[in-house]
């Protein structure tokens, strides 16, 4: 894919995250399609559009649809939020999926038996791309100052904001990090045979504060991981990933 035409699709649940995704990453050329609005940017040999997808699910697997159907990314990026399932990582701190598990429509019983369905994979199953994100994230520390880990996510429509359930999906899924969405993303894109990938920042300690500490932190934190992507997407690191 090196000196040819890549196209980045980025699906942003909230408001928030589309509004902070257009202005730093300084998309334009703003439509409204389907009731979602989308602004896109090309440079050189990257086009990035992004689409404010709305929160949960539902909105976020038919707006992935929206942008592969009319815009044939070969990348789809899952953005966002997310809350934090492990001691080891802090508020600030960005987690770039391998698999996410769609948990909420599992009892707590039979976490540890989720069926291969309600899991997903991201281009970082492959040990090339693994070593691509490995190298930006070294720099991005180096002369950033931004921590990137890779991880597994827990997804699905249910807030954790209990240090009980934290634990379980830390423990039984092996997940560091929570949202809503993550799982819906991924597993549509992978229907479409489109590489993905996810990367969360930590606003919260999915704990009984969740709600305010993602208030408080929320906008901080996608600058901060929104910098980052800048330099991946548009500096030539997703160009190295096949």
């Amino acid at each position: 894919m090196i000196d040819s035409l890549v196209k980045v699709g980025i699906i942003c649940p909230c408001d928030v995250e589309y509004q902070s995704c257009k202005e730093i990453l300084k998309l334009h050329d703003e439509i409204e399609f389907a009731g979602r609005l989308i602004s896109s940017r090309r440079e050189r040999d990257v086009e990035v559009i992004a689409i404010q997808a709305g929160a949960g699910k539902i909105c976020c697997a038919s707006a992935t649809q929206l942008i592969i159907d009319k815009c044939e990314p070969d990348f789809i990026f899952d953005v966002g939020a997310s809350g934090s399932l492990s001691e080891e990582l802090s508020i600030n701190d960005i987690v770039c999926a391998e698999y996410s598990f769609e948990y909420d429509v599992c009892a707590d019983d039979d976490l540890k038996k989720i069926p291969d369905e309600l899991k997903t994979s991201t281009v970082l199953n492959k040990a090339s791309s693994k070593e691509v994100l490995k190298e930006f994230s070294n720099w991005a520390r180096e002369t950033m100052g931004i921590l990137i880990k890779v991880g597994n996510i827990a997804s699905g429509e249910k807030d954790v904001n209990n240090k009980e359930l934290r634990q379980e999906l830390n423990h039984k899924l092996g997940a560091i990090a929570c949202n809503w969405e993550t799982s819906s993303i991924l597993k549509t894109a992978q229907l479409n045979g489109i590489k993905s990938f996810s990367f969360r920042v930590i606003t919260d300690n999915a704990d009984e504060e969740m709600e305010n500490n993602l208030n408080a932190n929320w906008k901080k934190a996608l600058e901060i991981m929104y910098k980052a992507l800048k330099k991946f997407i548009f500096e030539g690191w997703v160009n190295k990933i096949n």
